[in-house]
């Protein structure tokens, strides 16, 4: 007996309201899917119930229910070129429809069903974003009259069902993308607690004993600590250290680099911004503060820091709290600051640079690192750690470093710090062929030390740097009389010896 008309729509009406409800749930795609057509059945009973969703040159079946969903359809893929059904169905501007006996084309799933000559068929078109992804099938065995007002339903049906699909399929990648960082995080930062403890500080020295007992010491408070020093000296590994020894260590350690950034994307990136806080911002961001929300955030080269942004910094450093670009609400952040520079703050603060109130809120626990000239202990095992890792990142051997070498080294007064003496490094490593490191002709340039504190060179070490200048002169000729060893006043076969012994090789200097 036919439902009138009437009847229907409102039936209609609630049970596409209460489907409509189940796609937008959250639920896993296939429940989701599921629900929703154990509503529509109580509109238009079916048998078997699909979605089929574009791949290729076909519709593969993603979902079916009912008694008809057997495990041939799980997955199978049905050809859409030659079928004149599907193709209608899939034309842009399509509406819902029942398949005939007589229309041109096959059955849905001919081949895969035996359906009886007079089964009713309807389908109806998944769009999004303009364009038909795929369509859904409601097949019954029986023959059914669907109404225009069941048509209307099922259409508006397919709508919120396109729209669920839709809305898993981007859970489900932004569900993936969340995983995928959370890896690369965690890998991150287990990379960095490796690198950190495979190469620890270097405190062969007793001044960098001094700095790492300063660091034990303020590791488990939460207090500011500033460290000063020359370019080079460290300063970022002393940071890392300080983090790892800290309880903040299963926390983000975020660095940011106040000297490189523009001054006009500074605020942005230390406090973020919501979106359209000004031209080009299409999205919010979090700047590193909240980035760094419990865990620590190192400032380097802090005394670089425009004039006009020190109040805000101070602001979050006193309260806690950073207010973002654009934002009217501020935000509460659990940060762990440390800051570094090469700046006389002091100077800074007389001259009106940089601001006294924010100087003093950074100076809680100053740690200064003394240069590489007044510590040349550390020179061997800074070297020997530098020489490891480039052997393991290149998978070569580790090179020895002999005496004449070392002793060269420790005497150089490196104005550079240790970036100077890993750049020096790391050129000898690539151009030394024995087990032994051999430092090439003008690594270590003469020049003035400018410091009285710079130890005064062994003899070895001196005679290494003339013999050098000498076959830089003689453009690597022992023999001969415009040879290095007739200049030097030698046999060639004494010069000769003398030169293995430093580590010299004439074919070096020849051009």
């Amino acid at each position: 007996m036919a439902i009138p008309d009437l009847e229907t729509a409102l039936t209609g009406a609630r049970l596409v309201e209460e489907a409509g409800a189940l796609l937008t749930r959250g639920e896993d795609p296939a429940a989701m899917v599921a629900h929703a057509f154990e509503r529509l059945g109580e509109l238009v009973p079916y048998d078997l119930a699909t979605v089929l969703l574009r791949e290729g040159e076909g519709l593969r079946v993603a979902h079916a229910v009912g008694p008809l969903a057997g495990p041939q359809l799980q997955g199978a893929l049905i050809p859409v070129r030659g079928n004149l059904r599907l193709q209608q169905a899939l034309k842009p501007r399509s509406r819902p429809a029942t398949f005939e006996e007589d229309d041109p084309g096959e059955d849905t799933f001919h081949g895969m069903l035996e359906l009886p000559r007079g089964h009713s068929c309807l389908v109806a078109p998944l769009r999004s974003q303009g364009g038909t992804f795929g369509l859904m099938t409601l097949d019954a065995m029986v023959c059914r009259q669907y109404p225009e007002s069941v048509l209307h339903h099922v259409g508006v049906f397919a709508s919120l069902l396109a729209l669920g699909l839709k809305q898993a399929e981007h859970l489900q990648r932004l569900a993936e993308r969340e995983r995928s960082l959370a890896e690369e995080v965690s890998y991150f930062r287990e990379a960095q607690r490796r690198d950190v403890l495979q190469e620890p500080l270097r405190a062969e020295s007793a001044a960098m004993r001094g700095v790492l007992d300063q660091l034990r010491q303020v590791a488990s408070t939460a207090a500011t600590v500033l460290i000063t020093g020359e370019t080079g000296t460290g300063k970022e590994k002393v940071a890392q250290t300080l983090h790892h020894l800290s309880p903040r260590r299963d926390r983000p350690f975020i660095k940011v680099n106040c000297s490189t950034l523009p001054a006009n994307l500074i605020e942005s990136e230390l406090f973020g911004h919501v979106k359209g806080a000004f031209s080009g911002a299409a999205t919010a961001r979090k700047g590193r503060f909240e980035l760094a929300d419990g865990g620590t955030l190192f400032l380097d080269e802090i005394g670089d820091l425009p004039l006009d942004l020190q109040p805000k910094l101070l602001r979050a450093i006193q309260e806690r709290e950073i207010d973002p670009l654009g934002s009217e609400a501020s935000r509460k952040v659990d940060v762990r600051l440390v800051a570094a520079t090469h700046v006389d703050l002091p100077a800074a603060v007389a001259e009106g640079r940089f601001r006294q109130d924010l100087f003093y809120r950074l100076n809680v626990f100053p740690v200064h690192l003394p240069p590489l000239r007044e510590r040349p202990e550390d020179i061997r095992a800074l070297s020997e750690a530098f020489l490891e890792r480039f052997a393991r990142q290149n998978r070569r051997r580790t090179l020895e470093l002999s005496e004449p070498v070392l002793e060269q080294l420790a005497a150089y007064p490196w104005p550079g710090n240790v970036r100077e003496l890993q750049n020096v490094l790391e050129r000898a490593a690539i151009l030394s062929t024995g087990r032994e490191l051999r430092l090439p002709p003008g690594a270590l340039p003469a020049r003035g030390t400018g410091s009285g504190s710079a130890r005064l060179p062994t003899w070895d070490v001196q005679e290494r740097l003339y013999l050098e200048r000498l076959l830089r002169h003689c453009r690597g000729k022992v023999s001969g009389a415009d040879g290095a060893a007739a200049l030097a006043g030698l046999p060639a076969s004494t010069l000769l010896s003398r030169l293995e012994k430093v580590g010299l090789r004439p074919k070096d200097f020849r051009t």
